[in-house]
C-alpha cells in the first residue's frame, strides 16, 4: 500500500472510533451557550497549575475568576455536553516536534481530573509529563470511552485500574522511548486488567513491555468488538498458541494486526490468525516483520481476501513462496525481504496481482534472469508497481528495453546482485522515478543523457561497484534532477571531472571514489550546503582546493555532521578551511604542504577524524588543540613535522590514536600528553624525541594497546609503570638509547599472556549541541609493525599480533626468565644489546612464537631444547652470541640457514658442522679410490692413553684381588666361605617355595 493510502486508511479508521466515541446526539448539536460546572472549572484550572511549560499556547484560553473567559465549555480542548454542561471531552494533543525536544505541555497531571466525571474523551499524547508514572485515577474515570496517553512521556507500571473502565473503546499507551531522554520503560506485570475491556475496538500499546504477559493472546482473543491491534516492539514472550484456546468470544472483525519486532519465533501464530472468524474477509493489514519466525509461509495465506499489506520481512522463512498468494487481488505492499525463500525463478503467481503498488523482495535466494522476472511482472502489475525492490539475491542479466513498462515506478533497487549486461536507454523514461539503485554488480557499456532524460524526480543515484560501466555524457548537458544522493564509486567517468556534476547544488552525498578522474576540480563546482559525505579518494585529481567554494556554514540537519574524503590524489598546496560541522577529514596520500590556515581554526569543530598522513606538510604543530577537543583518532605520521608536541594536545580527552609516526618531531614528551588518558595507540616512531620515556603513560593511559617509540633518541630505563598496561599487545622501544636492565615485571602484561584480541573497541562519541544528542560511532585502525625484517601494516588482524621489539639499545642484565608466562608472544626481538646469560629452559611454552632474535648480545650457555617446541618459529636469529654446545635436533631448528647461528664458535651441530664426538673415525689407509691418510698427533696422544689406562685398570682390578687371595690364607678361607653359605641359603628358599605351591594346588 501506497503511504499515503495507508495514511488515509488510518485516517479513516481514527475517525471512526472518534465517532463511536462521540456518537451522542448532544455532541453534534451547538453548545456555545452552555456553562460549564463549577467544581468541574476548578478541576481544570488545577490541573493547569500543575503544567509548568506550554510551549504550544494549549492552555492560553483557559481563564481564571478574573477574566471574561469564565465559561470552560469555551476553553480550547474542551467540549461540554449540550444540555449538562458537564465536561465530555478534553483534547490535549500535542504535535510532534523535531525530535519531540519541545513537547507542548511539560509538568505534571493534576488528579483533580477525576471531578470530570462524565469524561468519555481523553487524549493528552505528544507532551511530556515525564516525572510521573500514569496516574492511576484515570481507571476512576468510569465513562471514558477513548483515551490517548501516547508519546506523553508517562514511564513505569501502567496501573491496572484502567481495567476498571468497562466502556472503553479505543485505547492508545503506545510511546518510543528514544523521542525522550532518561526515560523508564512503560510496562505491566499482567494484562489479566484488559480482559476486563469487553468493548475494545482500538488497542495500541507499541513500546510498552509485555514481556510479563505471558497471556497476552488468550486475552485479546477474548476481545469480541477488537479491530485494531498494535503490539510493536512490546518484547512478547514467545510461546505456542494453547491447544485449549477457544475462538467461540474471539473478534470478527480483526482488521488490523501489528506484532512486529517482537522476536516471536512459533509459526504457530499463523494458526491462531487463520482460525479467527471473518479473518478472510476482514484483515487488510499484517505485519509480522522483525521476528524469528521459521518454517514455510502456510498456503491459508491465500485466504485472507481482504489483505491489502502483508509484511513478513527480517525472519527465517524459507521454502517456496506459496502460489496461493496470488488469490490476494486485494494486495498492495508485499514485503518478504531478508527471510530464506528459495526460487530459481520469481513466482509466476506475483504477475496476477494486479493491485500491487510495493514488492520487497531483497535478500532472499532468488535465482533468475532480471528479463524474466520483468516480463512475470509485466502480466499485470506494471502499471501500479511504485516500488521494486529484489536487492541482494542471485539475479543475473541484462536491463531490458521492458523496464520502461512501469511508468508508476518509484523506487528501483537491484544491488549485490550478478547482473551482468547492459542498461536500456528505457530506464530514461521513468519519470516517477525518484531512487535507482543498481550498485554492487557486473554491469558495463555506456550509460548517456538518455539514460536519464526524463528523470526529473530522481533523488537517490547508486551505480558503484560497477567498474567497466563507462557514464560518456555531454558536457553540454543539463540534467532534469537535482540529487540528494550521488554514489557512482568505481565507475568510469574519467579522465575528465564530470561537469554535469556542477549542476547539482542539493546533494548531501556525493561519492566518485575510484572513478578515473584525472583532471583538477573546476572553479565552477561546489560543495552542496547540505552536504554531509564528500568521498573523491582514489583517483588522481590534481590542482589545489584553493578555488574550491567551501560552506562554511551548513544547514545540517544530520547528527552526523558533514565527512570529506579526498585520499590518494595528486592535490597539492594549502589545505582549506572546512566547515565547523565536519567531523571527518581524510586527505591522507596527497601532496599537501601547509596546514596552517586549517590546524588553528578560530572556532571550536567537531572533528572526531583527522588523516593528514603521508603528504609533504612540514613546520610545527600549532598550539591550538583545544578547539578539537572532539578528536579521537589523528594520523599525521609521514610527513615533515617538526619540533616539540604542543601543551594544547591535554584537551584531546577523547583521543584514541595518536599516529606521528616518520616525522621530524624533536624535544621530550609533554607531561601534558598524560592527559589523554583514552588513549589506545600511540606511534611515535622514527623521530628524534629525546628524553626519558613518560612514566605516566604507564599509569593513566589504562587502554593502551600499541605503543610504538622506535627509532627516537629515548634515554633511561623501561619505566616499570609500562608494566601495569592490561591491553598493551604491541610494545616497540627499538632503536634507542634506553639503558638498564628488562624489567622482570614484563610477565605482567596481561594482554599478551594468551592468544585472544583484548583490543579496546575504537569508537567515537559526537555530541550535536543543538539537540543534546551524541552520536556514538566505531573506528578501525591500523599501524605498521617490523615483521619478520619488514614494516608491514596490519589493520583488522592487528588485535591478534602480540609483539616485543626491544632491540638495538643498550639493555644489559638477564632476560627475565618469567617472559615465558607471556604465552601470546608471536613476536620477540631482544637483539644488539648487552645481555648476558643463558635461555631460560621455559621458552618453549612461547608455543606462538613465530619471530625470535636474540643475535648481537653476550648470551651464552647451551641452546635449551625446549626450544624444539616452537613449531610456529619461521625466523630465527641467535647469531653473534656465546652459545655453546650441540643445536637441539628438530625439523624446525635444522631448517634454518647456518647464518642465524653464526657467530657463536662454540656452537655445533646442523646446519653448522658436527660436533666433535659425532665425527666418524678415519682408518690409516683409504680404499681403492682413497688415499692413505696419517693419524694426527691428538689421535696418536689419545689412544696411547687409552692403551695405557686399560693396561693399569687390569693390574690393579685382578691383581687387587686375586693377588690378595692368594697371598693371604685367611682372607681366601673366608671367601670361599661366604658362597659356602649362599648356596645353601638359596637351596633351602628354593624348597620352601616349592613346598608352598603344592599346598595351594
Amino acid at each position: 500500500m501506497s503511504s499515503h493510502k495507508l495514511l488515509l486508511s488510518c485516517f479513516l479508521l481514527f475517525s471512526y472510533f472518534i465517532c463511536v466515541a462521540h456518537g451522542l446526539d448532544t455532541l453534534s448539536s451547538h453548545h456555545n451557550n452552555v456553562m460549564c460546572i463549577e467544581k468541574e472549572r476548578e478541576a481544570l484550572l488545577k490541573f493547569k497549575e500543575g503544567i509548568q511549560i506550554d510551549n504550544c499556547g494549549l492552555l492560553s484560553s483557559w481563564g481564571d475568576d478574573d477574566d471574561d473567559n469564565k465559561n470552560c465549555c469555551q476553553w480550547r480542548g474542551i467540549r461540554c455536553n449540550n444540555q449538562t454542561g458537564h465536561v465530555i471531552k478534553l483534547d490535549l494533543r500535542g504535535v510532534v516536534t523535531y525530535y519531540f525536544k519541545d513537547h507542548c505541555l511539560q509538568g505534571k497531571v493534576s488528579s483533580s481530573l477525576v471531578d470530570l466525571k462524565h469524561l468519555s474523551y481523553l487524549d493528552l499524547s505528544l507532551n511530556n509529563f515525564q516525572d510521573q508514572p500514569i496516574p492511576s485515577f484515570v481507571g476512576y474515570l468510569v465513562s471514558l470511552k477513548y483515551l490517548n496517553l501516547s508519546n506523553a512521556g508517562f514511564s513505569g507500571e501502567i496501573p491496572h485500574q484502567i481495567g476498571n473502565l468497562s466502556h472503553l473503546i479505543s485505547l492508545d499507551l503506545s510511546y518510543y522511548i528514544h523521542f525522550y531522554d532518561n526515560i523508564e520503560n512503560l510496562y505491566v506485570k499482567n494484562l489479566s486488567w484488559l480482559s476486563n475491556l469487553k468493548l475494545l475496538s482500538y488497542i495500541d500499546l507499541s513500546s510498552v513491555s509485555l514481556s510479563r504477559a505471558i497471556d497476552w493472546l488468550k486475552i485479546v482473543n477474548d476481545l469480541p468488538f477488537l479491530r485494531f491491534l498494535h503490539l510493536e516492539s512490546c518484547n512478547l514472550p514467545s510461546s505456542s498458541v494453547p491447544l485449549q484456546l477457544s475462538y467461540i468470544n474471539s473478534t470478527t472483525t480483526l482488521s488490523y494486526l501489528n506484532l512486529a519486532d517482537n522476536g516471536l519465533n512459533d509459526s504457530s501464530i499463523f494458526q491462531w490468525l487463520f482460525n479467527l472468524s471473518g479473518i478472510d474477509t476482514h484483515l487488510a493489514y499484517l505485519d509480522l516483520s522483525n521476528n524469528q519466525l521459521e518454517g514455510s509461509l502456510p498456503n491459508e495465506v491465500g485466504n485472507m481476501h481482504a489483505l491489502s499489506y502483508l509484511d513478513l520481512s527480517n525472519n527465517k522463512l524459507q521454502g517456496p513462496i506459496p502460489n496461493t498468494i496470488s488469490n490476494l487481488q486485494s494486495l498492495q505492499h508485499l514485503d518478504l525481504s531478508s527471510n530464506n525463500f528459495q526460487s530459481s525463478q520469481l513466482p509466476k503467481i506475483l504477475g496476477n496481482l494486479c493491485h500491487l503498488q510495493s514488492l520487497y523482495l531483497n535478500k532472499n535466494n532468488i535465482t533468475d534472469e532480471f528479463p524474466n522476472i520483468i516480463q512475470t511482472l509485466t502480466r499485470c502489475s506494471n502499471k501500479s508497481l511504485s516500488y521494486l525492490n529484489l536487492g541482494e539475491n542471485h539475479i543475473w542479466g541484462l536491463i531490458p528495453d521492458a523496464i520502461g513498462a512501469f511508468p508508476s515506478l518509484k523506487q528501483l533497487c537491484l544491488n549485490n546482485n550478478r547482473l551482468n549486461g547492459t542498461i536500456s536507454p528505457r530506464l530514461g523514461q521513468l519519470s516517477m522515478l525518484d531512487r535507482l539503485d543498481l550498485s554492487s554488480n557486473s554491469l558495463h557499456g555506456t550509460l548517456s543523457s538518455s539514460h536519464f532524460s526524463e528523470l526529473s524526480r530522481l533523488q537517490y543515484l547508486d551505480l558503484s561497484g560497477n567498474s567497466a560501466l563507462v557514464l560518456d555524457i555531454d558536457d553540454d548537458w543539463t540534467p532534469p534532477f537535482q540529487l540528494d544522493t550521488i554514489r557512482l564509486t568505481s565507475c568510469r567517468l574519467g579522465p575528465i571531472f564530470p561537469n554535469w556534476l556542477v549542476s547539482q547544488k542539493n546533494y548531501s552525498i556525493l561519492d566518485i571514489s575510484g572513478a578515473g578522474i584525472s583532471d583538477s576540480i573546476p572553479s565552477s563546482f561546489t560543495l552542496s550546503s547540505k552536504l554531509t559525505y564528500l568521498r573523491m579518494s582514489q583517483n588522481m585529481i590534481y590542482g589545489t582546493l584553493s578555488d574550491l567554494e567551501i560552506p562554511i556554514t551548513t544547514s545540517l540537519e544530520s547528527l552526523n555532521g558533514v565527512v570529506i574524503d579526498m585520499s590518494f590524489n595528486h592535490i597539492e598546496g594549502a589545505i582549506p578551511t572546512f566547515p565547523t560541522t565536519l567531523t571527518s577529514l581524510s586527505l591522507n596520500n596527497n601532496k599537501f604542504s601547509d596546514p596552517t590556515l586549517f590546524l588553528c581554526p578560530k572556532v571550536k569543530v567537531s572533528l572526531y577524524n583527522l588523516d593528514l598522513s603521508n603528504n609533504l606538510l612540514s613546520g610545527k604543530l600549532p598550539d591550538c588543540w583545544m578547539n578539537f577537543d572532539q578528536l579521537s583518532f589523528i594520523h599525521l605520521e609521514n610527513n615533515n613535522f617538526s619540533g616539540v608536541i604542543p601543551p594544547s594536545i591535554r584537551y584531546l580527552k577523547k583521543l584514541e590514536t595518536l599516529h606521528l609516526r616518520n616525522n621530524r618531531f624533536s624535544g621530550e614528551l609533554p607531561r601534558s600528553l598524560e592527559d589523554c588518558t583514552s588513549l589506545v595507540f600511540l606511534d611515535l616512531a622514527h623521530n628524534s624525541f629525546s628524553g626519558r620515556i613518560l612514566p605516566g603513560i604507564g599509569t593513566n593511559q589504562k587502554s593502551l594497546s600499541f605503543l610504538s617509540l622506535g627509532s627516537n633518541n629515548f634515554v633511561g630505563e623501561i619505566p616499570l609503570s609500562l608494566c601495569q598496561l592490561p591491553f598493551l599487545q604491541i610494545l616497540d622501544l627499538a632503536v634507542n638509547q634506553i639503558s638498564g636492565t628488562i624489567p622482570n615485571c614484563i610477565c605482567n602484561l596481561k594482554a599478551m599472556q594468551d592468544t585472544s584480541n583484548m583490543l579496546p573497541t575504537l569508537q567515537y562519541s559526537i555530541t550535536d549541541h543543538s539537540s543534546s544528542t551524541v552520536v556514538v560511532g566505531l573506528y578501525s585502525d591500523a599501524a605498521p609493525i617490523m615483521w619478520k625484517d619488514a614494516e608491514r601494516i596490519f589493520g583488522k588482524f592487528i588485535g591478534l599480533v602480540k609483539l616485543i621489539d626491544l632491540s638495538h639499545n643498550k639493555l644489559k642484565g638477564k632476560i627475565p626468565t618469567k617472559i615465558s608466562a607471556l604465552q601470546g608472544l608471536v613476536s620477540l626481538n631482544l637483539s644488539r644489546n648487552s645481555l648476558v646469560g643463558n635461555i631460560t629452559p621455559e621458552i618453549g611454552q612461547l608455543t606462538g612464537l613465530e619471530v625470535l632474535d636474540l643475535s648481537n648480545n653476550h648470551l651464552s650457555g647451551e641452546i635449551p631444547a625446549s626450544i624444539t617446541a616452537l613449531s610456529s618459529l619461521s625466523n630465527l636469529d641467535l647469531s653473534d652470541n656465546h652459545f655453546s654446545g650441540e643445536i637441539p635436533k628438530g625439523t624446525q631448528l635444522q631448517g634454518f640457514n647456518a647464518s642465524v647461528y653464526a657467530g657463536n664458535p662454540q656452537l655445533c651441530g646442523a646446519p653448522l658442522s658436527n660436533c666433535s664426538w659425532d665425527q666418524p673415525h678415519h682408518n690409516s689407509r683409504g680404499g681403492d679410490n682413497t688415499a692413505p691418510q696419517d693419524d694426527t698427533d691428538d689421535d696418536k696422544m689419545f689412544f696411547l692413553g687409552l692403551y695405557v689406562s686399560v693396561v693399569l685398570g687390569f693390574i690393579i682390578g685382578f691383581w687387587g684381588v686375586c693377588g690378595t687371595l692368594v697371598l693371604k690364607r685367611s682372607w681366601r678361607h673366608a671367601f670361599f666361605q661366604f658362597f659356602d653359605d649362599m648356596k645353601d641359603r638359596l637351596y633351602v628358599m628354593v624348597l620352601l617355595s616349592i613346598a608352598k605351591f603344592k599346598r595351594r594346588l
